[in-house]
């Protein structure tokens, strides 16, 4: 319990800022080492088998109230696959291995329930850190101290004698929605209801008197009811044939009404019905609409909780995306992930990039198997600035996230480059899809904060940039092209030739590059430019060149006069071309990723 002191000071302290920082975990299933920063709205991504679910199942076995301690006790198949190391006749628990998962508690002084029940698990005090640990490894039991017996105990601090009772637990407490849920069953069977503790609560807020009304109007109706001949006789009938079979001693009385008398009860039974005065059940609403009512219900049971009940709510989704259309997607999870802060977790596991879209790039965590074991990445770690997160924000929430779910991604400056590359690719013999390869295009030459945001999420990237040749002041040329490339291997603090690092300059522009590669370029980029010239004028001037090309300014000009780079790429992406090399040589880098 609570010490008396603490509970009194709980009842008149304001709310807490309680904040799960991080979550460690070590051998449980295909997360064999993991250890990532949490923030209020958590957005986890990844391919299948990545390990989300077992990440949102982590949670769960430390918090979640739902689970009993005979889910809690774990099996040979949640131990990390990869501490087998190939063989066969591996036993974990004859090499005493341990399942951890353990999770860091922040910022939460202000609140003296959470304060007095995590005295004992403090772990630094500048800042303020308190740690719980679910442990699953041998201990030694009374009377059989030469037989270690695996079991699981959820302790505070780095004390492992300092146990953690689920009492104390459920002031941090999470709730838990499945994939494959099944919304209709949920809402109205009563156990699993999230409709539960909200009708609870109003039948707790009515007053005696309204009570009383109730309990008058249901005995009438029953009343009325009964005073029909075929309901009267049908009870008689029950009743009877109850005696018949087993006699008047045990047989029961069984009569026939609307309602229980008992109003709280008859609150209990209260259902949701859809379609206004049309009052349908559940069951002819479609799924969509059973989410959103799903959702519904669990905001207004979270906001109960957090007045009455908890310090700190963790709320758990896996793929909520299910069975809702995209727009329905962005305005749910945009209120929900806007609606986490210092009094609730928001954590989410999701392969919708309409869900990832709604939620800042900081909050992202990505998953990727490697040989059978998960790393995980959190986007936070990025050194960026603010006006780098606000740039790369609108990017995902304009592209649909295509950078997040990607295998690898080869970053360029324009739709251009966006249309040809795929193309130039299989016309090389490299299917980018087949290799998990995106083309993003940043619209710009602000690469930087791309290359940091990928490298912190442990997505393979490459970039290809035009040289953009420029006059120095002796009057030479110069590549600012590769001096950015440099001075973005010096920003991110890497040797060696930006090659090295996927980093890939072109001589002038993608464009003129890749009409300069070769004679069939050329015929080709004459051929696309007159195909979308409809001036007389134009046509004829291109045609003057005489299929030669024409010069870096002319050629370019050209292009922004009959419509601009993307127009033309769209003409030209058809024909045969041969790919210029510093092209070649950047998918090739992201392939052997």
């Amino acid at each position: 319990m609570i010490p008396q002191d603490a509970a009194r000071a709980a009842a008149l302290a304001p709310g807490g800022n309680v904040r799960i920082s991080r979550i460690s975990i070590k051998n449980f299933r295909n997360l064999m080492d993991v250890d990532i920063p949490l923030g209020s709205a958590n957005v986890v991504v990844g391919e299948n088998r990545a390990g989300k679910s077992n990440l949102a199942h982590a949670l769960r076995i430390l918090f979640d109230p739902s689970l009993s301690s005979s889910d809690r006790q774990l099996r040979r198949e949640d131990f990390s696959d990869s501490l087998a190391q190939g063989r066969k006749d591996w036993d974990p628990k004859k090499e005493g291995v341990e399942i951890s998962i353990s999770v860091e508690i922040v910022a939460f002084e202000s609140d003296a329930r959470v304060s007095a029940i995590l005295a004992d698990a403090i772990v630094d005090r500048d800042p303020i850190r308190a740690r719980l640990t679910y442990k699953y490894a041998p201990r030694v039991m009374p009377g059989r101290e030469d037989e270690p017996v695996y079991g699981w105990f959820i302790f505070r601090g780095d004390n492992e004698e300092s146990l953690m009772p689920a009492e104390h637990r459920g002031y941090l407490h999470l709730a838990f929605l499945h994939a494959l849920r099944d919304v209709e069953s949920d809402v109205a069977g009563w156990r699993r209801s999230p409709l539960r503790q909200l009708l609870e609560a109003a039948a707790e807020s009515a007053t005696a008197a309204e009570l009383d009304t109730i309990a008058q109007s249901v005995e009438g109706a029953n009343g009325q009811v009964a005073q029909l001949d075929s309901v009267r006789q049908l009870s008689t009938s029950i009743t009877e044939l109850m005696s018949e079979m087993v006699g008047n001693s045990q047989a029961m009385q069984a009569d026939l009404g609307v309602a229980s008398t008992d109003p709280l009860r008859l609150i209990r039974t209260l259902r949701v019905f859809v379609d206004g005065d049309s009052k349908r059940p559940l069951s002819s609403a479609s799924l969509g609409t059973l989410n959103v009512l799903y959702f519904a219900l669990m905001e207004l049971g979270l906001q109960q909780k957090l007045l009455k009940e908890i310090a700190h709510f963790i709320l758990a989704i896996e793929e909520p995306e299910a069975h809702l259309h995209p727009h329905l997607q962005r305005l749910i999870f945009k209120r929900l992930l806007a609606s986490a802060d210092d009094d609730q977790t928001v954590f989410i596991t999701t392969q919708s990039p309409h869900v990832v879209s709604t939620v800042g790039p900081r909050n992202l965590i990505l998953l990727r198997d490697v040989e059978g074991s998960t790393v995980a990445r959190a986007a936070v770690n990025a050194d960026l600035s603010e006006s780098d997160w606000d740039d790369i924000g609108r990017y995902i929430d304009a592209t649909r996230a295509e950078i997040v779910f990607a295998k690898r991604v080869l970053l360029v400056e324009g739709y251009a480059e966006q249309v040809m590359v795929p193309a130039l690719a299989e016309k090389s013999g490299i299917n980018l899809d087949k290799h998990g390869i995106s083309v993003c295009a940043i619209h710009g030459t602000h690469f930087l904060a791309y290359l940091k945001f990928c490298r912190a999420l442990g997505i393979p990237c490459a970039v290809i940039t035009d040289g953009d040749i420029q006059k120095d002041k002796l009057g030479n040329d110069r590549s600012a092209g590769a001096a950015r490339a440099q001075r973005y291997m010096t920003t991110l603090g890497e040797t060696g030739s930006p090659e090295e690092s996927g980093i890939f300059v072109g001589e002038s522009t993608f464009e003129y590059d890749l009409l300069l590669t070769s004679p069939g370029n050329l015929d080709a980029g004459i051929s696309a430019l007159l195909d979308i010239a409809v001036n007389p004028k134009t046509r004829k001037d291109i045609e003057g060149w005489n299929k030669s090309d024409p010069g870096y300014d002319a050629y370019l000009g050209m292009i922004k006069k009959v419509g601009g780079k993307g127009r033309y790429a769209n003409s030209l992406v058809f024909r045969q071309l041969d790919v210029p090399l510093y092209v070649v040589n950047s998918i090739n880098y992201l392939v052997q990723q």
